[in-house]
């Protein structure tokens, strides 16, 4: 997704229709007719967005998600049962860190009848609401 939102100077004709295409379904039926609103997550330098999509009217909010501070980190990982990677954190990390290091430890090394190793990803149960997240932020 972030392809389609890079600034369309010097971009292909494919590019700018994209980008055409995203400004269309934000000012058009979806966003006038039937109000709706599209909320988007990007991890890109913000100087690269094409400025039609950050325009005001557009753009309602902006958030940005910086590190989290040791203490917040530690309470993420306790709230996503990381306690003993939280306990380890010495410094700022990001969400992302955090993500990448809970999705490592939930893949597995197991062994089959053959004794053939096979990795498995166990699937978390429950994904935190939004609310619980941005707790950490206040």
């Amino acid at each position: 997704a972030e392809n389609i939102i890079h600034d369309r100077t010097n971009n292909t004709v494919l590019h700018e229709q994209a980008v055409a295409n995203l400004l269309n379904l934000s000012d058009g039926l979806l966003g006038d007719a039937m109000h709706q609103q599209i909320i988007c997550t990007f991890n890109c330098d913000i100087q690269s967005i094409d400025p039609a999509l950050l325009r005001d009217g557009r753009l309602v909010m902006e958030y940005k998600f910086d590190k989290l501070n040791i203490e917040n980190a530690r309470r993420l990982c306790k709230h996503l049962n990381m306690e003993d990677y939280g306990n380890t954190i010495e410094k700022s990390i990001s969400l992302a860190e955090i993500y990448a290091k809970k999705t490592t430890e939930k893949e597995i090394l197991t062994m089959n009848d053959d004794s053939i190793a096979i990795n498995q990803r166990i699937l978390r149960d429950k994904i935190p609401q939004i609310e619980n997240l941005l707790n950490l932020y206040s």
